[in-house]
């Protein structure tokens, strides 16, 4: 039996969540960098910087990964098999989120799946990548709260993992992939 499929109700308050999350970041941000856009505050840290790091495993989804210590994470059961995990700091207005979810597919990105977690439709500069053994698909898109998203959808035993932060922190999110492991 395939498993379920999160109602348009669990999608809506995952999209709740992710907008909330994201607009409370670029509040703060406005607020500390005296209003400046999101897109010019924004920076990725060097790879020189001394940022101090913390190990997030998870077992239930099969995959771990190291995330700067600073960055508060929250978790969130959607139902149906599915769970939001948050990174964030509100301060910096850096983070990310990750929505596992069972799949049958066998590639990270199908159209009815896509369609169903992507309302927009907007999917540009999509690339075929590999995590660690693991296949997936990057692309940037757009959401109506949030403006351009960056997102890369991982597939691994049987779950698709979706990892989403703002266009800006792009480069910032590029330090974190590399160390999703799974298990």
């Amino acid at each position: 039996m395939p498993p379920e499929k999160p109602d348009i109700i669990d999608i809506n308050r995952r999209n709740f969540i992710k907008a909330s999350l994201f607009l409370a970041g670029g509040f703060v941000l406005g607020k500390v960098s005296g209003l400046l856009s999101l897109a010019s505050a924004i920076s990725a840290p060097s790879r020189t910087s001394s940022v101090r790091v913390k190990e997030y495993k998870n077992t239930r989804y099969g995959f771990s990964l190291v995330h700067p210590s600073d960055l508060a994470v929250s978790t969130f059961d959607e139902g149906g098999g599915a769970t939001t995990i948050t990174f964030q700091n509100i301060e910096k207005a850096e983070g990310f989120q990750i929505f596992s979810v069972p799949y049958g597919g066998t590639q990270a990105m199908s159209e009815e799946r896509f369609r169903q977690d992507v309302p927009s439709g907007v999917c540009k500069s999509l690339t075929h990548v590999a995590v660690n053994g693991a296949t997936g698909t990057a692309f940037y898109s757009t959401h109506t709260a949030l403006g351009t998203t960056r997102e890369v959808w991982i597939m691994h035993n049987g779950f698709l993992h979706e990892v989403t932060t703002l266009k800006p922190l792009d480069g910032w999110l590029d330090f974190i992939i590399p160390t999703l492991k799974f298990v």
